[in-house]
């Protein structure tokens, strides 16, 4: 400072020299040496602005980078944060005892099953409605027998017959020793072997074919003889006998 004082008063001093010489110079002496003074007063200021510009540019550089960094390191949180639950780790599975396996099998199979029965159901019950069934019971008539039932009678402890509207067949555990017809009569006659002590033994039988049966003992000729009535001649009828048993059937 005490340069620029010394300076600056050498310059004055000069100048008020060169007036005495030039009256009319002092003016532009005095101005020139004036803005030489301000440019020298004002160039520690304008250095001064323009370093404090320069640390201010520079700060806010370094405060743009830090201020990108915090906003990189904010989304690489936020990213991190929303992958988490996608790497997490996989649930360890449970385990079952073979109690439960078996049981959660027959569950499914029942499920199964019942799914299929309603299924099934559901389409029987389609057909039905397109094609419904219409039932007509028929009560049976009393004085008809079926073709294959046949009525069972025992007529003596030893002999049994069964028979319906076409055929008609006697049990007994004696042989056969004659068998012949009786055309006028409509009869067909057999002969059993056996001495045998017992009435004479008569009934009716229910059939539009065989009309009655009577069995007679003969003692002292050795036989009994066992006679059916018929409804129509006896050429009508066949007679088979196959293992004691005899069997007369009508012939359509």
């Amino acid at each position: 400072m005490k340069t620029l004082f010394l300076f600056t008063l050498t310059i004055i001093l000069s100048t008020n020299l060169s007036a005495r010489e030039n009256p009319f110079a002092v003016t532009d002496a005095y101005e020139e040496a004036s803005a030489k003074i301000l440019e020298i007063n004002e160039t520690p200021k304008t250095l001064e602005a323009a370093q404090e510009a320069q640390y201010i540019k520079e700060m806010q550089e370094k405060m743009s980078k830090v201020t990108s960094l915090d906003a990189n390191k904010n989304k690489v949180e936020e990213t991190q944060k929303k992958e988490t639950p996608l790497i997490k780790e996989a649930p360890t599975p449970k385990s079952y005892s073979k109690k439960e396996v078996d049981s959660m099998i027959q569950k499914t199979k029942s499920q199964a099953e019942q799914k299929t029965k309603e299924i099934v159901k559901k389409e029987l019950s389609k057909t039905q409605a397109l094609e419904p069934t219409q039932v007509v019971y028929v009560k049976p008539r009393a004085d008809v027998i079926n073709d294959d039932e046949l009525v069972s009678k025992q007529l003596l402890s030893f002999l049994k017959v069964e028979f319906n509207d076409n055929k008609l067949i006697i049990h007994t555990d004696y042989e056969v020793s004659k068998k012949f017809s009786i055309i006028k009569e409509n009869k067909i006659i057999i002969d059993y072997k056996a001495e045998l002590n017992f009435l004479t033994k008569k009934d009716d039988l229910d059939s539009r074919n065989y009309k009655k049966i009577t069995i007679g003992n003969h003692k002292k000729e050795g036989y009994f003889r066992i006679a059916i009535e018929l409804i129509d001649k006896p050429s009508k009828y066949d007679v088979k006998y196959e293992n004691n048993l005899i069997t007369i059937s009508k012939i359509n």
